[in-house]
């Protein structure tokens, strides 16, 4: 089995010298703080493509906004088409995230059904979902709430809160129900003012309802019950191909079900030994480009809907049996990236969208070239600031311990001065 416990254990095939140590050094500090025994460096690979895609999506569409292409390059240049066909398909890293996020949370369930490992319980199970993913979201959500008094109500393009004394109650109504995780059942729409929070709300459903679902790895037959959850893949993916989906069914669990569900499968083959068998081989590197390929070329058309679902089941076995992906997976710097995926995608369209008002003065007019540009400033612009939040804002709540140590400290701090003194005199 590919595992390692973190980036450190990187260091003795990179040591060269002092810099390199005190890199290894700096990604240790910076790693995923994980309550799994064996951690899956190729796991937080995945994270880094689809995160890196979500960006590459929304620099396209927040560029496409505020630049002119030029003459230059010819409206709706192949130049242009090209790009416009890669970057548009990177909103398609979401419902990776989606498979990630099956695979993940059922593997704990499945190795006890499966395997005979410990039960989890099941109020253990939420307390580490609380404790884990509320926190940096409680934080964003007051930043974004702060965001709305303290900058956006200073711009036009946010008619109901400019220059207006309601603007408060307005952010409130909004920010609320994101607080509860059920802004696209109130109001149909995605969030406001950071609209890439309709992903977690669809994570938050699926979180809930894990404990059950997982109940279907308590089938002995391994053939029935990969059958079953196949069955139900197609069923999901069908409905929503015939049926004329309402924004509930879109963006909520119901429209998207069918990719946590091929994380189940992905863990099924996963504790079967396939996939992390010793060998690697290059014809998954193959498959993994043709599957991205396909993803892009019929990203716009009805039947991406059936096959998106197994294309990313493909990606994720050929992270963990392409020879050159499994090494691209598993490279420290895309591990580091990708371990910090939950911050990332928390602000990078609020970054992107303050950062594209400084560097669009850089813009060429040819359209394909700004893109590319834009994206290679922005992603490392993004990843660095995102680096701190994460530091600050997120890393602190991956240990299991942080609630305990923090009520322990505020005990501490609330005994009298002189208790405190007298505790620390020596008896």
């Amino acid at each position: 089995m590919i595992g390692w416990t973190g980036v450190s254990d990187f260091a003795g095939g990179y040591v060269n010298g002092r810099k390199i140590q005190c890199c290894m050094k700096w990604l240790n500090h910076l790693s995923r703080v994980t309550s799994q025994k064996v951690f899956l460096p190729q796991i937080d690979g995945l994270r880094f493509i689809a995160v890196m895609g979500v960006i590459a999506y929304h620099v396209l569409q927040i560029c496409s906004y505020h630049f002119i292409a030029s003459s230059k390059s010819g409206a709706g240049g192949v130049g242009d088409k090209i790009i416009g066909e890669i970057f548009g398909a990177g909103h398609l890293g979401v419902p990776l995230f989606f498979a990630i996020s099956g695979f993940m949370l059922s593997l704990p369930f499945a190795k006890h059904y499966l395997c005979g490992a410990p039960p989890i319980p099941v109020g253990k199970y939420f307390a580490r979902r609380i404790t884990r993913i509320v926190p940096p979201y409680l934080i964003h959500l007051a930043f974004l709430f702060l965001l709305c008094g303290m900058v956006l109500r200073h711009f036009p393009s946010h008619p109901a809160l400019y220059y207006t004394n309601a603007w408060a109650t307005y952010a409130w109504d909004h920010i609320f129900p994101s607080l509860v995780y059920a802004n696209g059942f109130l109001f149909r729409a995605h969030p406001y003012p950071n609209i890439v929070l309709w992903a977690l709300e669809v994570e938050i459903q699926f979180y809930i309802l894990v404990p059950f679902m997982t109940s279907v790895f308590m089938i002995p037959r391994e053939r029935f019950r990969r059958g079953l959850i196949t069955v139900a893949i197609l069923t999901a993916t069908t409905i929503g191909f015939v049926i004329q989906p309402t924004y509930i069914y879109m963006f909520s669990l119901a429209g998207n079900i069918q990719y946590f569900l091929i994380g189940f499968l992905f863990c099924d083959f996963y504790l079967s030994g396939w996939v992390v068998r010793p060998e690697q081989r290059r014809i998954w590197d193959i498959l993994f480009l043709l599957a991205c390929g396909l993803i892009v070329l019929f990203q716009s058309r009805a039947v991406n809907e059936i096959m998106l679902p197994w294309l990313n089941l493909i990606i994720l076995i050929a992270a963990f049996k392409g020879f050159y992906c499994v090494k691209f997976f598993s490279n420290p710097w895309i591990v580091a990236i990708g371990g910090m995926c939950y911050t990332i995608y928390l602000y990078h369209w609020l970054m992107i969208s303050a950062f594209v008002r400084a560097t669009e003065k850089f813009q060429t007019h040819i359209f394909w070239f700004d893109i590319i540009m834009q994206f290679a400033v922005l992603s490392v612009a993004i990843i660095i600031f995102c680096t701190f939040l994460f530091a600050i804002f997120e890393r602190p709540f991956m240990r299991n311990d942080w609630l305990i140590k923090l009520w322990t400290m505020a005990r501490s701090l609330a005994r009298p001065h002189s208790q405190r003194r007298a505790g620390n005199v020596p008896g």
